[in-house]
């Protein structure tokens, strides 16, 4: 691996374990193995790094957003697909959705880019949703659905941030991100079938298991 992606992996690593404020650049050249010079040489402070892991984050984002139910019969699976992959990102980037209160003002690109990856977030929940309603997995009023996917889409983004703020447990193995799931659960899972909120329950259990 060349090292300004080893230097960006490894700082990702360290923010998301101790949190962005609490990560030197001295320690993250030491943990790299290299001389600080060197971490300088490709990038200039922490804000630089946090601009690069921000355009990966980007990138990763539209892989999430093309998932997209194909067929009532599987969409519950679905479903816990895409959550899985939301979870994923969330894990892997968990510094970006829990410690804006330490790097301040997310970068010039990310904050062009939000509207739209809110949009289109939206957007895929109620597509999910309408596909359910369909399926008829879910009995729920169809104009219900943009407050759903809004209070789900609020939920899944601010649950760690949250729970950092309350001087709650956020962290790597807190089980935090299960719990942003389960809390949007409660959202739905009244107007689900016994037979889909089962499926979805067990689709969802191994992602949910070490999140």
């Amino acid at each position: 691996m060349k090292t300004k992606d080893r230097i960006l992996e490894t700082a990702r690593e360290l923010f998301n374990a101790r949190r962005f404020g609490n990560v030197t650049t001295a320690e993250l050249a030491s943990e790299c193995g290299i001389a600080e010079g060197n971490l300088w040489y490709h990038f200039k402070n922490k804000r630089a790094l946090l601009e690069a892991i921000a355009e990966q984050f980007l990138v990763d984002v539209e892989d999430r957003l093309a998932l997209l139910p194909s067929d009532p019969e599987i969409i519950l699976q679905e479903y816990a697909d895409m959550l899985f992959a939301l979870i994923s990102e969330i894990r892997q980037y968990r510094f970006l959705y829990r410690d804006q209160a330490d790097y301040g003002e997310h970068t010039d690109n990310l904050l062009e880019r939000l509207p739209g990856i809110y949009r289109d977030t939206q957007a895929q929940f109620q597509t999910f949703f309408h596909g359910m309603i369909k399926g008829e997995h879910m009995n729920l009023d169809p104009q219900r659905i943009p407050a759903l996917a809004t209070n789900s889409v609020l939920i899944l983004r601010y649950h760690l941030e949250f729970l950092r703020e309350s001087g709650q447990d956020s962290d790597i193995g807190s089980g935090a991100v299960r719990a942003s799931v389960e809390q949007h659960l409660t959202l739905f899972e009244q107007a689900l079938t016994q037979s889909a909120r089962n499926t979805l329950q067990s689709a969802l259990e191994t992602a949910l298991e070490t999140a």
